[in-house]
């Protein structure tokens, strides 16, 4: 085993709150769903500004309206539908899933909110609007990868951003705005750890995951790949015809501008690099399914488990192989599926963008990368995940067996 430390750029909000004061001149303490990580910090105070309401927060909601040292108010994009609809034409399995409901929060299309924008127009901090129940809002850490923006912005739910409009709308409002957070420069550690095979064929398999994440879903792939290990170190040498290099990456919920994430480090470690033949990433296993009901917009279990994929990039005899372990293991509610916008859904992207044949299973419910309590350890199904750890190490055996890919 071996620590590789990476530089980071932390950033950790501390406390955030929202007060405003309506045209009557009553003040109103406003209930916040979270903060958008990275977006920017305030003084001990707050910033006070008055409210601009500019819609979809695109260019041209900026047009003719004066933001400047104001507090902008803007909706938070999320697509009905998301990203298993968007894939329809490459479900491989269960096209079903095609049909249902996948509004994620934590998905990258449509583009999120440019603070940027809003910064150069003149905003001093922003409010944006998750059309979420309250329940389905709160703690929802999201964009989760954005770059360090310094525009302090907080997310409200649907009930508390519709009673802001309410308040917007009988007149000018003036808010206080408070984010505090901590900045540093700091080092994080990319963790390996290697089991020799008997080197009947050339290359290893690596077997990985990201170790950060908000509950106890995102992110249980790091129990399952210790499985793994503990499984096939009690097979023969002679039985790994290829080495298994396991490989735990610290910085998946942080911008690629503020610390390396796996493709870079990969490209750093060419030793490692080098050897890798196909590699396989699980993430966010044994998910049950969460969801707002269409007709009350109720937020609560669907009683079935989450849609899972495996997603397969840059080799025909992989994907042929997943395919067929998904029909022998009968794994239910799961899709085998194509990359996409030149990602591979999750942490796998970063081997598939490098070219290594890579496969991954990987669900994304409502609640992924949401704070809770409980961590949200009541909504993972222990017998689920057991099915889909055994079905990696199946898969994995037959990856180390293939002659090519």
């Amino acid at each position: 085993m071996r620590r590789h430390p990476v530089p980071l750029d932390q950033w950790e909000a501390r406390s955030w709150s929202l007060k405003v004061t309506d045209a009557g001149g009553l003040t109103h303490q406003v209930p916040v769903a979270y903060y958008r990580p990275y977006s920017g910090e305030t003084p001990a105070g707050g910033v006070r500004g008055g409210l601009v309401d500019v819609k979809a927060g695109q260019a041209a909601d900026y047009q003719g309206k004066d933001v400047r040292g104001r507090i902008v108010v803007a909706d938070y994009p999320i697509t009905p539908g998301g990203a298993i609809s968007a894939l329809a034409g490459h479900l491989k399995l269960a096209p079903e899933l095609s049909a249902e409901n996948y509004t994620r929060v934590w998905q990258a299309t449509p583009a999120q909110l440019s603070l940027d924008l809003a910064r150069r127009n003149g905003a001093i901090a922003m409010v944006d609007i998750m059309d979420l129940a309250p329940e389905h809002a709160r703690g929802q850490y999201s964009p989760h990868q954005q770059p360090q923006t310094g525009l302090p912005t907080l997310h409200l739910d649907r009930v508390q951003g519709r009673r802001l409009r309410d308040l917007m709308n009988a007149g000018p409002v003036t808010a206080t705005l408070t984010l505090r957070a901590s900045r540093k420069n700091s080092t994080i550690d990319y963790l390996t750890a290697e089991l020799k095979g008997g080197g009947a064929l050339p290359g290893a398999i690596m077997v990985g995951t990201h170790t950060d994440g908000q509950n106890a879903i995102e992110e249980n792939g790091v129990p399952a790949i210790l499985a793994l290990a503990g499984y096939f170190a009690r097979v023969a040498r002679a039985e790994r015809p290829r080495d298994i290099i396991f490989v735990f990456s610290p910085n998946h919920m942080n911008s690629h501008q503020d610390t390396p994430d796996l493709s870079a480090w990969l490209k750093r470690n060419g030793e490692i690099r080098s050897r890798i033949a196909a590699s396989l990433v699980p993430e966010h296993l044994g998910a049950l399914g969460w969801a707002e009901d269409p007709a009350t917009g109720a937020y609560g279990p669907t009683g079935r488990s989450e849609p899972a994929v495996i997603g397969t990039g840059n080799s025909a005899a992989l994907t042929a192989l997943a395919i067929d372990q998904v029909k022998r293991d009968g794994l239910e509610r799961t899709a085998v599926l194509k990359p996409f916008n030149n990602g591979l859904y999750g942490e796998a992207t970063y081997p598939y963008r490098l070219g290594i044949p890579t496969a991954t299973l990987i669900s994304g419910p409502a609640y992924l990368v949401q704070v809770a309590r409980d961590g949200h350890l009541d909504k993972i199904d222990p017998g689920l995940m057991h099915r889909q750890t055994v079905f990696l190490s199946r898969l994995l055996a037959r990856m180390l067996a293939l002659p090519a890919y």
